[in-house]
């Protein structure tokens, strides 16, 4: 269709000018443009301004790759990507191509790249306190047939553990390291058969590529308890690094600092974490304890909210024990004693066997004829065999008993956080506090989730499966900025919810979905807002520091 069929035409641009006018902003284009390989005077579009459009994409349409053009050919696309710029520019090949000097580039030097504008821009990094960063991972499922792992072009999507449970797709791996409010600094993507222990360590490793060895002495690393292994440890060690995590309940120390911490049963209340009126309420231990000849600070917490994977786990223990002592008490009802001792003996060791249920057993004395020394029928007349007496045990499995599962609820709320913080700089809150904002990094990967774009992950070269990759995390990298911007406002009204106080990203990019502009035959465009959305967007808008001039004037190119 062409442009003069277009005017007085609504297009539905949503969130589009946002996400370019924020990208302009912290210098996305200008940053691809400097890290890669490319002949202005050759290209109508940089790479800077191709991944640029592949940002909008997947933060807006979610259009696969080939398909990036479609949506675009039916939207103001010199409103969102600049003047000259058209659907036709967009096609699968030429964004193929900004995808192979993504590669040769380097994926996370690029990311870098943005991420250090963007953060100095934004000013996210206060050097007057220690820096907290996050650290996680999630996986996302490809299509296609590709090499086998490491036959040196580039990250290979190989066949591993999957969190999208897809096991019949290859998938790859995004990392991300990010600030106690979630913008990422660091970006990967690896290949799908590497395990999070492999990563943190390589992740702990490269830190001084990202950090100036200042922010390095300020720098707590955080992650989840794959961190917490032999030779991550000695890595930790050897870089004097300080490092927040969850000590995993395979190590021995585990048990014997929760025992200790059950024994003296000295604990200091914490009150709630989060916000939210049923929040979990915590109660901390201060304990120390050896790992491979090294001591760290071990804090033992319990909390009032028994997590749902640990409560699962306990009522199957609950169910085993009662399927199992009901077949035990059947065949022990079987068995005959020769003197009540011993069936009293029996029947006390069948009793501890229980954990969970109260069990009873009653010994019931019988008189049974003794068994005739010879064989064959007895002679008539013959007198009545002997008599001898034989116990028997009756058991009786009740209900579990509620004392115990209470006891034992409390005993599986608790876990343990591993560091080698101080605790008189740190106290046992603090460390729980940074600990749990390890969800917010974790929220990055939502939208990464959406089923939406799962099929969109086709490429057919894998230095593009990476690349691919390297523009999740960008768009992801942009998201957390748009909410922090926007958070760091009022409260965002917003027709259903009210006022929000931390509205995501998501929910955000939901509220300027329904944007039109008009165009009208002198090239001017209008902004038509709902009126429903009209409060949310005008203050979405003004948080984010822009007006509405972003969605009416073209933008400027400084490429092309």
């Amino acid at each position: 269709m062409s442009n003069n069929l277009r005017m007085n035409t609504p297009d539905i641009v949503g969130a589009g000018p946002v996400i370019r006018a924020l990208c302009e902003e912290i210098g996305l284009v200008a940053a691809i443009d400097q890290c890669v390989q490319w002949d202005p005077e050759r290209c109508h579009l940089s790479p800077g301004e191709r991944i640029l459009a592949l940002v909008i994409n997947v933060l807006t349409a979610r259009q696969p790759l080939y398909r990036v053009h479609e949506p675009l050919a039916l939207t103001d696309t010199p409103l969102l990507l600049g003047a000259g710029i058209t659907a036709t520019d967009l096609t699968d090949d030429a964004l193929g191509r900004a995808l192979d000097k993504i590669a040769a580039a380097g994926g996370a030097t690029v990311f870098s790249a943005v991420a250090a504008r963007a953060l100095l821009h934004d000013r996210v990094w206060y050097p007057d306190g220690p820096l907290f960063v996050h650290w996680d991972s999630t996986t996302r499922s490809v299509y296609g047939t590709y090499p086998d792992a490491g036959s040196g072009s580039g990250v290979t999507p190989a066949y591993g553990h999957s969190k999208d449970h897809r096991p019949d797709l290859r998938p790859m791996i995004l990392t991300l390291l990010g600030t106690r409010e979630g913008i990422p600094v660091v970006g990967t993507v690896q290949e799908g058969n590497r395990s999070d222990k492999t990563l943190n360590a390589e992740m702990v490793a490269a830190l001084d590529d990202d950090f100036s060895p200042t922010q390095l002495r300020q720098l707590v690393y955080v992650a989840d308890s794959a961190l917490v292994t032999g030779p991550n440890l000695e890595l930790l060690a050897e870089r004097q690094l300080r490092f927040l995590s969850r000590l995993p309940d395979t190590y021995h120390v585990a048990a014997d600092v929760k025992a200790a911490a059950w024994a003296a049963d000295v604990w200091r209340p914490l009150g709630r974490i989060g916000v939210r009126a049923d929040a979990a309420t915590y109660q901390a231990s201060e304990q120390h304890g050896q790992i491979e000849g090294r001591d760290y600070r071990l804090v033992v917490y319990r909390s009032s909210h028994l997590d749902r994977r640990k409560a699962q786990t306990l009522d199957r223990a609950v169910t085993r024990e009662f399927q199992q002592l009901t077949r035990t008490a059947a065949a022990f009802g079987a068995r005959t004693f020769a003197c009540a001792a011993d069936a009293e003996a029996a029947g006390a060791q069948w009793q501890a066997t229980a954990v969970w249920h109260t069990v009873s057993t009653t010994v019931v004395a019988e008189t049974v004829p003794q068994k005739r020394p010879t064989r064959g029928r007895p002679r008539a007349q013959a007198p009545a065999p002997p008599t001898i007496t034989r116990y028997r045990v009756q058991p009786t499995v009740g209900s579990p008993d509620p004392d115990r599962l209470q006891a034992a609820r409390e005993r599986a709320s608790t876990f343990v956080l591993i560091t080698n913080l101080a605790a008189e700089d740190f106290d046992a809150r603090r460390l729980l506090e940074e600990y749990k904002g390890q969800t917010v990094i974790e929220q990055r990967f939502h939208f990464l989730k959406d089923p939406a774009f799962v099929d969109a992950l086709f490429v057919q070269k894998p230095e593009r499966v990476e690349a691919l990759g390297d523009v999740l995390l960008l768009a992801c990298l942009v998201l957390s900025l748009l909410e922090r911007r926007v958070r760091q406002g009022p409260p965002l009204p917003t027709p259903s919810r009210g006022r929000l106080a931390r509205p995501t990203g998501q929910e955000i990019l939901h509220h300027l979905r329904p944007l039109v502009v008009i165009r009208g035959h002198d090239q001017t465009r209008q902004l038509v807002v709902p009126p429903l959305y009209q409060k949310t967007v005008s203050a979405i808008l003004a948080a984010a520091g822009f007006t509405a001039a972003i969605y009416t004037q073209i933008p400027e190119r400084r490429t092309g």
